[in-house]
């Protein structure tokens, strides 16, 4: 069956890959031409330059470039560009209705979110071109399956329609679902950056991305969630990466689960100040035992919190009461005692504070970060003798004596 142009032009030629004698490096030229007017579009907010050259035989995947057209216009884009790599997506991920000699190229997609990200994100994505008298025609993105030709990760504007609400410092990412609480949102996050603010021994841009979506296709798309299960997670945080190789950081962004908004305060607010409070370290804590970071990050957020509605797990006060208790190991601390963990961890920064001042803990950030080496598990006792003036397994005890004695 002949597919249309993208541009309304329509050709009897069936679908296929390019004529050799136009050849993979014209073709290439030609691919980058059309994403080159694509990107231009955004930039311009031209829905009709960016449909040109999209199949629109294929109504879903039609609907779908627009879809994603009415999204990306929404962000506050600082840069937004593609490169039409000289790699393709391998053979056997193209769908069927490409037909034969069809060209899925890597393309490295560049987007910088203005005000929010240090540098570009940069991904690999996936285009499948036919062609029609040698023009290149825009006909799927995604793969044999049916998922997005997306390698790094994919973002909420790529799988379904968002709604972006900015206030304050806070760019909030909603769904359909969920955008009737976008304002909330935006408000609880600024709330949590102004109370950050007063706590921090020093500056940060005070802004954020926060995603609040319910989207399964978007939630699905996390990777290195902590304990393996999103559902079981109140927030989130995740880095963006500015480079292939994911050791370049362009920024970290959050991820609010709707059963954190429906619990309210003052639960919301305490998630929300953990969760910002690993945005606004940055790479000051790179590299520290797991147990500090974590614990810091719950010491920050139940510190606006009055001491007798600072709640605590109870599997943590049963795990109090019974054998001595140790540091947790960064390799296993979001495993099957990660509650355990996580209180002991915010126990023993609680600690630290209460008997030597806040001023102490952040020495003891920054003794362990190393200036970027971090310090090791085994190589804590070290910098806490030289810090605190006791071991782990001290600090340990007596963050578990400080649990049986706030909660027991």
């Amino acid at each position: 069956m002949a597919l249309a142009a993208g541009c309304g032009g329509g050709s009897d030629d069936p679908q296929s890959g390019p004529s050799p004698t136009l050849g993979p490096a014209r073709a290439r030229v030609l691919e980058q031409q059309l994403l080159d007017r694509r990107a231009r579009a955004i930039r311009t907010h031209d829905l009709a330059l960016f449909m040109r050259g999209v199949d629109r035989s294929d109504a879903a995947f039609a609907d779908r470039q627009r879809r994603y057209y009415r999204n990306l216009v929404q962000l506050p884009l600082e840069r937004f560009s593609y490169r039409v790599l000289p790699t393709q997506w391998p053979e056997d991920l193209l769908p069927t209705k490409a037909g034969g000699g069809a060209r899925a190229p890597e393309v490295e997609l560049t987007l910088q979110l203005r005000g929010y990200d240090d540098r570009p994100v940069l991904r690999t994505v996936g285009f499948v071109f036919s062609y029609r008298n040698d023009r290149p025609v825009l006909v799927s993105d995604r793969g044999a399956t049916g998922e997005p030709l997306i390698r790094g990760g994919a973002a909420p504007w790529d799988l379904t329609a968002i709604t972006v609400t900015e206030a304050g410092g806070v760019l909030a990412i909603t769904d359909r679902k969920t955008r009737s609480s976008a304002g909330e949102v935006a408000a609880v996050v600024r709330r949590g950056i102004d109370q950050l603010q007063a706590a921090l021994p020093y500056e940060w841009d005070a802004h954020v991305v926060v995603y609040h979506v319910e989207d399964k296709r978007v939630l699905s798309a996390f990777t290195d969630v902590p304990g393996g299960v999103i559902g079981q997670l109140g927030a989130m945080t995740f880095p963006e990466y500015s480079s292939a190789a994911r050791n370049r950081v362009a920024s970290t962004r959050m991820l609010l689960m709707l059963s954190s908004v429906a619990a309210g305060e003052p639960f919301l607010g305490r998630i929300v100040r953990h969760e910002l409070s690993h945005v606004a370290l940055g790479a000051r804590d790179d590299g520290v035992p797991t147990w500090l970071s974590e614990g810091l990050a719950e010491y920050l957020g139940a510190r606006e919190i009055t001491p007798n509605k600072r709640i605590i797990a109870t599997s943590a006060l049963s795990r109090a009461s019974s054998d001595p208790a140790v540091l947790p190991a960064s390799s296993s601390f979001n495993g099957a005692d990660q509650e355990w963990h996580y209180a002991l961890s915010w126990m023993a920064v609680d600690y630290i504070v209460t008997s030597r001042g806040e001023s102490r803990l952040w020495d003891l950030i920054k003794a362990m970060h190393a200036d970027g080496r971090g310090t090791s598990d085994a190589d804590q006792d070290a910098v806490l003798l030289q810090v605190l003036g006791l071991d782990g397994d001290e600090l340990a005890r007596r963050a578990q004596d400080r649990i049986r004695s706030i909660y027991g």
